[in-house]
């Protein structure tokens, strides 16, 4: 541990120096929009909610808003889209509060198998939308 030591009598300035905004965290698997229903749970309470996007790395889930940024939730995916129900344990790591209200969750544990179906899935979603504009 540091410490800052001062000379008897000396005042500390204030900082002039505005603080540098953070830069954006970068997505390292691609995301797609999928319709279905978040089971998301701490250790107090089971929220249910529409899924926003997917991705092998993290999910966002649109409406709730009154997790914490840093808690550690268990996660169940289910979607019409999805041939099976994906399950993960994650970490929020944003919450918005303005217009997208939501959260974005990054996985922290999930299987092998599920992250290979959901970059499958990822990837068939995009060749669905490459043909839709064709």
């Amino acid at each position: 541990m540091a410490l800052a030591l001062r000379r008897k009598g000396t005042r500390k300035s204030p900082s002039t120096k505005k603080a540098e905004p953070k830069p954006p965290r970068l997505q390292l698997y691609r995301r797609a929009a999928v319709l279905g229903q978040v089971y998301i749970h701490n250790d107090e309470r089971l929220f249910i909610a529409p899924l926003n996007n997917i991705s092998a790395g993290g999910l966002f889930i649109n409406g709730i808003t009154s997790l914490r940024r840093g808690n550690s939730v268990k996660i169940v995916v289910k979607s019409p889209e999805l041939d099976q129900a994906v399950q993960a344990i994650g970490r929020v790591v944003r919450i918005e509060r303005s217009d997208r209200r939501g959260l974005a969750v990054e996985f922290t544990d999930i299987s092998d198998n599920a992250k290979e179906f959901i970059e499958r899935c990822v990837h068939n979603s995009g060749l669905q939308s490459a043909l839709k504009v064709i």
